[in-house]
């Protein structure tokens, strides 16, 4: 039936790739459980590996949905004698993390729901100018929105009719050096504004609660202060180098519409004043940072405020979220932490890691400088993260695996979190890598090679971010601040 789907050879070539990651899945895990010892590994080490690695092919190649992929996951530990009793396989799913990310989504969704983050885009339509400048008030507000709408997909899909918009207003074409640059805002870097704040979306949640796993607990303050800043100044220098490489006029556009003519704004709801559900959801999100502000002090756990604003917003005649708010859920990402910190959970308490370290300890020359095996650890987690259409995915089966690989150097392991997130979130070479991107490159002017490229000047600018703030900006927090 799998092949017979869509009736034709075409449908067949579709999916080929998806059937080839199956059967490499399957020849990983027969391999790894039935086939001979290597290197005299113990059986249930391999075992583990093996599950690890066939559940990786399927991740990437996505023959079945994430969901289902990850309970595979979880009933093979439990079915080949991985682990005593199938709670021990599920226990990544006990993890804060995972209920983290179904309560940021749907208080994203909540802001959807009221058109707070259309409210917040149509500022940009309301007081037209130079592309130039046009393009630095969306930087602002996309950097705004993010405080409020931890989704760069919703984001971006929030400012591309506003972006169209205001190009129409220029009397530029649908190629225009203006709507390249703006989208490339909003898929590139756009979610790179999600790292500023620990609830800024999923890759910075994700990068938290494993950093408070792994590291040491860290308060939302702290993330802030850590963050915040090396986030906007990549943002504002790619945006920048971006308006240089498209060469963004700073004079008003020869036939461009004024600020009454262009259209009827004065009956555009989203440029009223706000409503009742919107002022709801911009004070009970205001009240959740006031929240996690105060936590970061007396101790209040980070989930809690989220969670109290999602009971807020789905009480009677609030109504803000609804079951139908919890059906649309990415249930697939969430399903996929679960399963990956189920299989962590089982890596380390039967010795897998010991594995890793010995395999950098190869790759590595020994005796490198620390900056050399940062450097190579982190140039192969790019190459990995190329192949994942979703970056806190990678993040989540890329993190634990760098931070073992490099427990035996100098390094701080909080710096190596901050760095790889920010290294990752920023290494989009392919439309595919980053949803946002798609979105961008499926509606925008932007083509394969245009992503392409922008993404390498992402990624070196987040390079030269990182060692700054890994030499100079993170150790002066540390010497300054205690939370």
């Amino acid at each position: 039936m799998f092949l017979r789907a869509g009736g034709n050879g075409v449908s067949r070539r579709q999916h080929l790739p998806q059937l080839v990651g199956l059967g490499v899945a399957a020849v990983v895990l027969v391999g790894g459980t039935l086939g001979p010892p290597v290197g005299g590994v113990d059986g249930t080490v391999r075992t583990v590996l093996a599950v690890f690695a066939a559940t990786l092919v399927l991740w990437i190649t996505k023959p079945v949905p994430y969901a289902v992929s990850s309970v595979l996951c979880v009933a093979l530990l439990h079915a080949l004698g991985t682990v005593p009793t199938f709670a021990d396989a599920a226990s990544g799913f006990a993890s804060t993390l995972v209920f983290f990310f179904v309560v940021l989504l749907l208080v994203g969704r909540s802001v959807a729901n009221v058109d707070l983050d259309d409210w917040v885009a149509a500022r940009l339509v309301a007081a037209r100018d130079t592309p130039r400048r046009s393009v630095r008030r969306l930087s602002v507000m996309v950097l705004l929105l993010a405080f409020v709408l931890p989704s760069g997909l919703a984001r971006g899909v929030t400012f591309m009719p506003i972006i169209d918009r205001i190009n129409a207003s220029f009397g530029a074409p649908a190629d225009s050096q203006f709507r390249r640059l703006a989208y490339y805002v909003i898929g590139h870097l756009n979610p790179v504004a999600s790292l500023a704040l620990m609830t800024g979306g999923s890759m910075a949640v994700a990068t938290a609660e494993l950093v408070n796993a792994s590291v040491r607990p860290l308060t939302w303050v702290e993330w802030a202060l850590y963050m915040a800043p090396p986030t906007v100044l990549l943002f504002a220098c790619c945006t920048v180098l971006g308006a240089l490489y498209y060469n963004v006029s700073g004079e008003v556009p020869t036939g461009a519409s004024t600020g009454t003519d262009a259209d009827s704004e004065a009956d555009d709801p989203t440029l009223r004043a706000l409503g009742r559900d919107q002022r709801l959801v911009l004070g009970g999100l205001g009240g959740a940072i006031v929240m996690w502000v105060v936590g970061s002090f007396v101790g209040i756990p980070t989930l809690v405020p989220a969670v109290l604003i999602v009971v807020l917003f789905s009480l009677p005649g609030v109504g803000v979220l609804d079951a139908s708010d919890v059906r649309a859920i990415n249930w697939g990402i969430v399903f996929l932490v679960g399963a990956m910190l189920s299989l962590l959970d089982v890596m380390r308490t039967v010795g897998a890691f010991d594995l890793v370290v010995e395999a950098f300890g190869v790759v590595v020359p020994p005796g490198a400088p620390d900056a050399v095996v940062v450097a190579a650890v982190f140039a192969v987690a790019v190459l990995v993260r190329g192949t994942f259409s979703s970056v806190s995915a990678s993040f989540v089966v890329l993190f634990p695996v760098v931070l073992e690989g490099l427990s035996t150097t100098g390094v701080t392991p909080l710096y190596v979190s901050f760095g790889l997130t920010t290294i990752l979130m920023a290494a989009t070479f392919l439309p595919f890598n980053n949803p946002a991107v798609l979105v961008a490159y499926d509606r925008g002017p932007l083509d394969a090679t245009d992503v392409f490229r922008l993404g390498l000047l992402t990624l070196a600018v987040a390079v030269v971010v990182v060692v700054l703030s890994w030499t100079v900006y993170w150790p002066f927090v540390d010497s300054v601040v205690t939370i």
